[in-house]
């Protein structure tokens, strides 16, 4: 190995370090989670102004969340891409529980549905989906 290969393989070493560590500064690659009910509150009030979390149900996962205000309305958070993505539920939201999840399909398409696992809690959060559709 001569000289010159030495010097393109240390500065080609340099290059992929510094893209790596680029990288993980600006946050690319990263997997958001919802860390904790205060988590998923300060991001549906960061979402809505005004907008009060009261109760969280939080995917078991952390993907995603569904946080209630004192009103009784609701808004769906998500982890979309290394951000996050917040849309108030309302009546033409779509529930559909199986089980321990609850799917919400939003009617903005590029949102997308939304499943979270919420164990037991899920039939109480669908039956919140179904007062919305009522009053």
């Amino acid at each position: 190995m001569t000289a010159q290969d030495l010097i393109q393989l240390g500065i080609s070493l340099v290059a992929v370090l510094f893209v790596a560590w680029l990288v993980k500064r600006m946050g690319l690659g990263a997997d958001p989670r919802i860390q904790d009910a205060e988590h998923a509150i300060r991001l549906a009030e960061e979402a809505e102004a005004g907008f009060r979390g009261v109760e969280v149900a939080r995917d078991r996962a952390g993907f995603s969340a569904i946080v209630r205000n004192g009103e009784g309305r609701m808004m769906l958070v998500r982890a979309h891409g290394n951000h996050f993505a917040a849309r108030p539920v309302d009546a033409a939201v779509v529930g559909r529980l199986d089980k321990d999840f609850l799917t919400l399909t939003m009617p903005e398409k590029t949102f997308g549905a939304v499943t979270l696992q919420l164990g037991k809690d899920a039939g109480m959060w669908a039956s919140r989906m179904r007062d919305l559709n009522c009053g």
